[in-house]
């Protein structure tokens, strides 16, 4: 299940905030899902994007930034016992549920080649992690088929819950599984790039159910989703 938030300023604990929507934004004003009435804390400072019992922090070009344990953050994957620092308050960041592993062992990377040449700005497997999925279900046989670039021809089995697409660092698309079908949801637009698409239109905030053939576009980059036999 997701994870909540622990709302603190000067050490005193003042509320409790679940992390219930898959979008959440922090801010001063008052259409934001947390709402924080202090000067140093922009009219939208941060926003957390929660898939599954993973939550994810994004500071939105704030004025005074946002802190993960002390340190700027632009986007940070959050982990049990992280606490958020925007303006002089504190959120700490709870989930005994998930996942201890580091991220990246449970992220699919595709990092440009070196060696060879490719598209400007689009993005090559070159190397792929998968982690083992003892969960058997209707779509385990879903996968992604590179159609450009260096990479065409090859085929990414979709056999894990989740997956995250893009450079290292940099993720830009995430596929959730779900009982029902794959999700698609953006997670960040690269500078200077096109924002990721399927079929041709913009994913937008929400998530996006996939259907079979669909093609997703990662700036130039072409990878079709499809239920194999």
């Amino acid at each position: 299940m997701p994870g909540k938030l622990e709302f603190s300023f000067n050490a005193n604990k003042i509320g409790e905030f679940n992390l219930d929507k898959e979008v959440m934004t922090i801010g001063r004003k008052e259409d934001n899902d947390i709402c924080i009435e202090n000067l140093a804390v922009s009219g939208h400072h941060a926003k957390l994007l929660t898939i599954f019992d993973d939550s994810f922090l994004e500071d939105l070009d704030s004025t005074n930034g946002t802190y993960v344990n002390g340190q700027p953050i632009k986007k940070h994957p959050l982990k049990n016992g992280d606490v958020i620092t925007i303006g002089k308050h504190e959120l700490r960041y709870l989930n005994e549920n998930m996942s201890m592993e580091d991220d990246s062992e449970k992220t699919v990377l595709i990092r440009p080649k070196t060696q060879q040449p490719t598209y400007p700005n689009s993005v090559a497997p070159n190397e792929i992690e998968y982690e083992p999925d003892t969960k058997k279900d209707a779509l385990e046989s879903a996968k992604l088929q590179i159609l450009n670039g260096s990479g065409a021809g090859k085929e990414l089995p979709l056999n894990k819950s989740s997956v995250k697409l893009g450079k290292a660092g940099a993720e830009v698309v995430q596929i959730n599984r779900r009982p029902d079908g794959h999700f698609i949801v953006c997670l960040d637009k690269p500078a200077g790039s096109a924002p990721p698409r399927v079929n041709g239109e913009d994913i937008g905030a929400g998530a996006r159910k996939l259907q079979n053939h669909d093609v997703i576009e990662i700036n130039r980059l072409k990878i079709e989703y499809y239920l194999a036999s």
